[in-house]
């Protein structure tokens, strides 16, 4: 295997853990913003001392995309991750995972009403089959179900992970990855924090909570931080931007789906969360809708 393309496997793979080590926590008491503080900011620490070594720039980077990296570090870092940690709550992870994955979808129609740049068929025909998923996922002839806090949270999920994509493709031509993500994370944490301060995000650390259980143990929550900070987050972001710098933001951005398959996989052997056979169902059209688009627009690679 290219060593481009294994690194993006790897980087799909590390992705796919945050959500059931996050919900393992979350399960034992933490608050989805807690989860999201710990993650962003032990992760922002680590790419700080990156950073520091590696000076790719950082003064020159904020001066010329100042705003881009604010948005990006509010929208897509903390925007999407707390959204995604508050859908677990209501919803197996893998569901909360398909429905963030509408993200792409948010931006065709962006950059059609917004750009008046029309998308092509093949855009429009992923679109559609994406639609026609997330009815299967979220079930919507029963009535009953998923809880409906749990699907607006994994759309606000879809929509900050769209910011993503578009406020990478504006600030990629210039910022370079590594600053783009340190930064980004070291805003996010910022975010995180003042939301918790002033009262509009719960902010909980519990570290006598009840027991950290994934796969039938209590792993304790010194390890699940770990994993969550140092794997699937500084791990995941690392190994992802060097196989984009190596096979291309397009190519990397359909490996990046793997992270859905890889959630579930972790999902079903840790918290023993299996979706029902029609989510399943919706979800494989929801993954075959947003490769349609994303092979019709290249894209900068998106994570949880």
């Amino acid at each position: 295997m290219p060593l481009g393309l294994g690194l993006a496997v790897l980087s799909a793979l590390s992705f796919g853990l945050s959500g059931p080590f996050a919900k393992a926590l979350i399960d034992a008491g933490w608050s989805a913003g807690g989860a999201v503080l710990v993650r962003l900011g032990g992760a922002a620490v680590v790419l700080a001392l990156v950073l520091a070594a590696v000076r790719p720039g950082v003064v020159a980077a904020v001066r010329a995309d100042g705003l881009a990296l604010l948005l990006y570090g509010v929208l897509a870092m903390a925007g999407v991750q707390v959204a995604f940690f508050n859908a677990v709550r209501y919803m197996p992870v893998s569901v909360a995972l398909l429905l963030e994955y509408l993200g792409p979808i948010v931006v065709i129609g962006w950059v059609w009403l917004v750009r008046r740049q029309p998308p092509s068929p093949r855009t429009l025909l992923g679109g559609v089959v994406a639609m026609l998923g997330l009815t299967l996922v979220v079930e919507v002839w029963t009535g009953v179900g998923l809880r409906w806090e749990g699907v607006a949270w994994g759309l606000l999920a879809a929509a900050c992970q769209a910011s993503y994509f578009l406020v990478a493709d504006r600030a990629g031509a210039t910022t370079p990855p590594l600053v783009l993500a340190g930064v980004g994370m070291g805003v996010g944490v910022m975010t995180v924090a003042l939301l918790g301060l002033v009262g509009l995000l719960p902010v909980v650390v519990d570290v006598a909570a009840a027991p950290v259980l994934l796969g039938g143990a209590d792993i304790g929550w010194p390890a699940a931080a770990v994993v969550l900070v140092l794997v699937s987050t500084v791990f995941a972001y690392l190994t992802g931007v060097a196989a984009i710098a190596r096979i291309g933001a397009s190519r990397g951005s359909l490996v990046a789906l793997l992270e859905v398959v890889a959630s579930a996989v972790a999902s079903w052997l840790l918290l023993a969360e299996v979706p029902s056979a029609m989510q399943v169902a919706g979800g494989v059209l929801i993954l075959a809708g947003v490769v349609l688009t994303r092979s019709a627009r290249p894209a900068a690679v998106a994570a949880v």
